[in-house]
């Protein structure tokens, strides 16, 4: 039987990593911060993760399982069609709010831990995850037949530099409104939502 101090141990430590990683990066936060703020011992810390970078691993880990938890949710779920698109995109703009520039810019130009080559490879899972869940609604009738999920990925990586670009977020003021019209403009276009 699992011990539920442990278990909360372990569980303040990744909570605590998350919102660390997340406010200032990975390089920028030490073992110590996270430790202090999860009001646990170093050694603690490492009973759990032998350093840094697993416990980074295990923070996107659980992120990339709760999105693809709550995108399955929405392609299973009773919704029209348009309201499961702003949903998904929703998730998106979550996840886009919530981690700081610094946290992806440590991920993406490390070299050293691996984790750029391991967020590389999650990445590459979870699309085809996607893809796949994509075309089981498909076969579900919940989108067009003749519909590529694949073109929607394409689209969706050329228009992700237009999330950060200054010019619109001062026409919509932050990267989720500016991912929420992309989400508009994909569900109905320029005509008003109710006029479709």
């Amino acid at each position: 039987m699992s011990n539920p101090v442990i278990g909360k141990k372990k569980a303040a430590i990744l909570e605590s990593g998350r919102e660390l990683f997340w406010k200032y990066g990975f390089k920028r936060v030490s073992v110590e911060e996270i430790c202090r703020r999860a009001s646990v011992s170093k050694m603690t810390f490492y009973r759990y993760f032998t350093d840094k970078a697993e416990l980074a691993r295990a923070v996107y880990d659980a992120e990339v399982e709760a999105g693809m938890s709550r995108f399955r949710e929405i392609l299973e779920s009773d919704l029209p069609v348009p309201e499961k698109i702003r949903n998904v995109l929703l998730i998106k703009s979550g996840s886009v709010s919530n981690i700081s520039r610094e946290f992806l810019n440590d991920f993406y130009s490390d070299n050293e831990t691996g984790l750029k080559s391991y967020i590389q490879e999650k990445i590459a899972y979870s699309m085809e995850e996607i893809l796949n869940d994509f075309r089981k609604a498909q076969e579900r009738g919940v989108f067009r037949k003749d519909f590529k999920p694949e073109m929607l990925f394409y689209i969706s990586q050329k228009i992700a530099d237009s999330f950060n670009d200054p010019y619109l977020i001062g026409l919509y003021g932050s990267p989720a409104e500016v991912i929420m019209e992309v989400s508009e403009l994909f569900t109905y276009g320029i005509a008003p939502k109710n006029s479709i």
